[in-house]
């Protein structure tokens, strides 16, 4: 008897902590401005919608460098890790926080280890015509010509996680 009771203490034991694990993902903040929720981990994945700066997203599923949440308003989608922070951002008026923020496309320049300071400080040490360049800078494609285009020369970027 004692030790079927042992036994069960143990078996609660494990479903609870089971359950636990299970029970919800770990609230995350995002750490970017204009933070993109996607229908697929991938940076080529069909955009969700926005997901607001300092916004608290629950995460349901990891793969890889990406994490499928559950963001406000209901939508769930994939946001990559690096727009993530497990630190509580509160926002004040007049606060630093909101100009601690950044953009997507200032963190994925980042990650490369490019900003505009190391622009300035390139192109002061090498004397050229950037203007094709800017231009190209500025030149965007809407998500749907670029999946067309992807479609078209059949490439399939993998997802996260895939081998």
């Amino acid at each position: 008897m004692r030790m079927t009771k042992s036994v069960l203490w143990a078996v609660l034991l494990a479903v609870a902590c089971a359950a636990l694990a299970f029970a919800g993902g770990k609230t995350m903040s995002v750490a970017i401005r204009d933070a993109q929720l996607r229908e697929t981990p991938s940076f080529l994945g069909k955009i969700i919608g926005p997901v607001p700066y300092a916004g608290q997203v629950e995460v349901v599923e990891e793969k890889g460098d990406w994490d499928k949440v559950a963001a406000p308003g209901g939508n769930t989608g994939w946001l990559h890790v690096s727009a993530l922070s497990d630190k509580k951002i509160a926002l004040a008026s007049g606060g630093l926080d909101a100009a601690q923020g950044v953009s997507g496309k200032e963190m994925a320049l980042a990650g490369k280890g490019f900003n505009a300071q190391v622009e300035t400080d390139y192109r002061r040490g090498h004397a050229g015509n950037y203007e094709w360049i800017d231009k190209m800078g500025r030149v965007t494609y809407p998500p749907e010509a670029l999946a067309a285009f992807l479609a078209q020369g059949e490439i399939h970027p993998r997802e996260a996680g895939a081998q």
